[in-house]
């Protein structure tokens, strides 16, 4: 299908949730496209509708903590930027993603996914797919939810994630790329949207999906680099882990678990 033909049919299927659709064989970053595209609307005060980014392959594609996140072609990497949500539904964006994230993967037949606090989705302790939040605040406050999603191949994972990596291709006995590509991008983004509006309900199946509980021990890296060891007490109700070490307990906001 060409790009031209596939740009159509998306946009059939999402037009109910994004006002503009850019679609690339191949672009530096989706996540990095959609903040500068946010950073130009900010600076000359515009306005822009829901706006979707996809990518065939990124050169530079981006990871929490600016980590390089390896995106050959035959993936999924899409951006998905807007204006106007809720200060409390942004903050809660990195829970409902990883949801929407599940049920998108889930619904193309993929079994056993499990979500790696905060929002990492793995299959066997291998990581499947990504996702990276990023909200701009002034006059009118941005946002953009970033998923990646291994669909052919299963590259390297960075060393400091700690887990290997697995794609769908591996997962699934049959298929096509560009279906698999295809269904994603519209189930994320109609589940997101739905999610948004009822986050409650959302959150708790977040919290029920995570492979880290009350009681278990966990290591997590933090983005200064420093590993905070302990025993996870709970999930706050903004989500963060607290834990205790050393007698002391302290909750951690973000970062990479690491062991659990």
């Amino acid at each position: 299908m060409k790009l031209r033909e596939r740009l159509d049919h998306l946009m059939e299927e999402l037009a109910r949730h994004v006002e503009n659709l850019v679609l690339f064989e191949v672009t530096d970053s989706t996540h990095a496209l959609a903040r500068r595209i946010i950073a130009e609307m900010d600076e000359e005060s515009q306005k822009l509708g829901a706006t979707l980014i996809l990518a065939d392959r990124q050169e530079k594609g981006v990871g929490r903590g600016d980590r390089s996140w390896e995106s050959p072609a035959g993936g999924l990497y899409m951006s998905w930027l807007r204006s106007g949500i809720k200060a409390e539904t942004i903050a809660q964006l990195p829970m409902l993603a990883a949801t929407a994230a599940w049920d998108a993967i889930t619904r193309i037949g993929v079994s056993d996914v499990q979500i790696r606090w905060p929002n990492d989705i793995l299959v066997d302790e291998r990581k499947l797919a990504g996702i990276l939040v990023f909200a701009r605040h002034g006059d009118t406050t941005w946002v953009t939810v970033g998923l990646g999603v291994n669909l052919e191949t299963a590259p390297v994972i960075d060393e400091t994630e700690g887990l290997p990596a697995t794609s769908i291709a591996e997962l699934l006995e049959s298929g096509e790329i560009k279906t698999w590509r295809h269904d994603l991008a519209c189930t994320f983004i109609d589940q997101l949207d739905r999610l948004m509006e009822d986050p409650a309900p959302a959150i708790d199946r977040w919290r029920n999906l995570l492979i880290q509980r009350p009681g278990d021990a966990v290591s997590v890296r933090l983005a200064s680099g420093k590993v905070v060891s302990g025993t996870l007490l709970e999930l706050t109700e903004e989500g963060f882990l607290k834990i205790r070490e050393n007698g002391k307990e302290r909750v951690v906001t973000g970062g990479d678990v690491i062991e659990s």
